[in-house]
């Protein structure tokens, strides 16, 4: 399965420039996960503790994502994620 992983450009930055990366996962928080194992410095930008910053803003085929389901939204192969900071 492979799943598009776009960020908006205040978060490739933490990506040392890199904004898309082709990742695998059942759902939203199974591709952040591996984005993470990908890139470390992106836990930092994108979680509190175990939680993913309330600023943090997710679209999947460009639908937003919104609340507790922004980790829990299944996908499948050939979506796309999209992960914004709001305000940036």
């Amino acid at each position: 399965m492979s799943i598009t992983l776009f960020l908006s450009a205040n978060l490739s930055r933490v990506a040392k420039g890199t904004e898309g990366f082709e990742v695998d996962g059942g759902t939203v928080g199974e591709c952040v996960g591996e984005l993470v194992s990908l890139v470390p410095a992106m836990r930092n930008a994108l979680f509190y503790d175990s939680r993913l910053n309330t600023n943090v803003h997710v679209q999947v085929n460009k639908e937003n994502i919104d609340g507790g389901e922004r980790l829990t939204k299944k996908v499948k192969d050939g979506d796309e994620i999209r992960i914004m900071l709001k305000g940036h």
